[in-house]
């Protein structure tokens, strides 16, 4: 990524982190018209489209990000999260089976697995997830836990 790149990236991150969404949203896609590999880019935009409930929009760009990289867990981890907030639970459950698998060390990833688990009625194997989450990202398995299993 150009210089110049990397620093609409900074300015896009720190939109998001001052809770200036839209702004952040056009700062990505500059970035994305500008060099159409930007995969982090990409990434990006997809979590934060999440975090705006633009959840067709988030899923079209993790779905080009996971064609792109198929060996990204976080993008897996992410498809799943977008999938739960869409309620397609049979696909968010494949995804976030795939992010274990490529990522075996992924807290938030057992969590939100547990958390589609529990959706299907699969407690027994939701409690095996939420074990393995715990034992990973104990920290972020209990704040989600303590607000209310939200992502």
């Amino acid at each position: 990524m150009s210089w110049r790149l990397r620093s609409l990236f900074l300015r896009a991150q720190n939109a998001v982190e001052e809770n200036q969404f839209d702004v952040a949203d056009r700062v990505y896609s500059d970035i994305l018209d500008a060099d159409g590999n930007a995969m982090e880019a990409l990434l990006h935009r997809a979590h934060l489209r999440l975090r705006m409930q633009k959840l067709n929009e988030a899923l079209a760009d993790i779905e080009r990000f996971t064609q792109a990289r198929p060996e990204s867990g976080v993008g897996h981890m992410l498809m799943g999260e977008i999938l739960i907030e869409k309620k397609d639970l049979i696909r968010a459950h494949q995804s976030l089976q795939t992010a274990c698998r490529l990522e075996k060390d992924n807290g938030r990833a057992y969590y939100q697995l547990g958390r589609v688990c529990m959706e299907l009625g699969r407690k027994h194997e939701a409690a095996d997830y939420f074990e393995q989450a715990l034992f990973f990202e104990r920290d972020y398995a209990m704040a989600q836990w303590m607000a209310g299993g939200s992502t």
